[in-house]
């Protein structure tokens, strides 16, 4: 029997380490040669959630794509959670192959064996299972999230002018021209008033010979106004 194999990893750093693509497309590739099939093609998603319709995943689109064509004859997956972690996914894809006469086959097996009623119920209490554990994964992390930003843990990318130092924004002066925002800021102009954000970026961007001339409004009013509220954390992390 032709196959082809289908898979998927959620996040980039999994995507960019390779290591669940790996383990996937050995434990198929190893499954599909005890089977004595013959694999045509391989499709990947990488970085995409299960939860991502199969029209926005261009690998499982390609692989449904060349079944609908009789190229192969079923899709071979490592396990149904590598397929979909929504429920309602699941079944519009079970849907799509049986309309096209193409099998679904787990490596694991998951009732994937037939479509007899005991193993569709099975498939689909695992699809539920998976969507749950999807859900579930997406509380935990927003929790933890919450609970580091409650500490005043800063997430992600530190912004422009700023380090993140023992999970803290600490003003960094190395970047260029934040010294001269802060003084713009600070000195009156010939009106006698301060500056706005936005005159605050115009002049920032009329700076000739500079490489970052993307100054903009949002720009010029986080550097002050973190600025100002991380001053004290100077004393504690000097530069």
């Amino acid at each position: 029997m032709k196959v082809l194999a289908d898979y998927r990893v959620s996040s980039g750093k999994q995507a960019q380490s390779g290591l669940g693509l790996m383990a996937q497309r050995t434990a198929v590739e190893a499954f599909v040669e005890s089977q004595g099939w013959e694999l045509v093609s391989s499709h990947t998603d990488a970085g995409i959630s299960g939860k991502t319709p199969a029209q926005k995943r261009p690998g499982l689109k390609s692989a449904l794509g060349e079944l609908a064509t009789g190229k192969a004859e079923a899709i071979v997956i490592a396990k149904i959670d590598r397929l979909s972690r929504d429920t309602l996914l699941q079944l519009t894809i079970e849907k799509t192959l049986n309309q096209i006469g193409a099998k679904l086959i787990s490596v694991a097996g998951e009732g994937t064996e037939d479509n007899s009623p005991s193993s569709t119920l099975i498939r689909h209490i695992l699809a539920v299972v998976a969507a749950n554990e999807a859900a579930m994964v997406s509380v935990r992390t927003k929790a933890a999230m919450d609970a580091a930003r409650s500490k005043g843990i800063h997430l992600g990318r530190a912004p422009y002018g700023f380090s993140v130092l023992e999970g803290h924004l600490i003003p960094n002066m190395l970047f260029p021209n934040v010294e001269a925002v802060l003084n713009l800021r600070e000195t009156p102009n010939q009106k006698g008033k301060q500056n706005s954000y936005n005159t605050i970026a115009q002049i920032m961007n009329e700076i000739p010979n500079q490489a970052d001339t993307n100054w903009t409004t949002n720009r010029v009013f986080n550097i002050i106004k973190r600025w100002k509220s991380k001053e004290a954390l100077l004393e504690q992390y000097p530069q």
